[in-house]
């Protein structure tokens, strides 16, 4: 064992990739509705990790179906 803990692995990837995904939104808005973005932004709210803000970003960019 490396003494790495997998659980806080994902979860600062997911952080990350969520904070890309917010600047992808300001820089360029129409490139998160994008099915690949979408599909990105489902995969951070519906995975193990809770991410403070996804839910709202999921649902302004159609990544969320209500």
């Amino acid at each position: 064992m490396d003494g790495r803990r997998p659980h806080v692995e994902r979860a600062r990837e997911g952080k990350q990739t969520f904070a890309a995904l917010r600047r992808v939104g300001q820089e360029a808005p129409q490139e998160v509705r994008r099915p690949a973005l979408r599909a990105l932004t489902a995969g951070l709210l519906y995975g193990p990790t809770r991410i403070e803000g996804v839910r709202e970003f999921a649902a302004r960019t159609g990544a969320l179906v209500a």
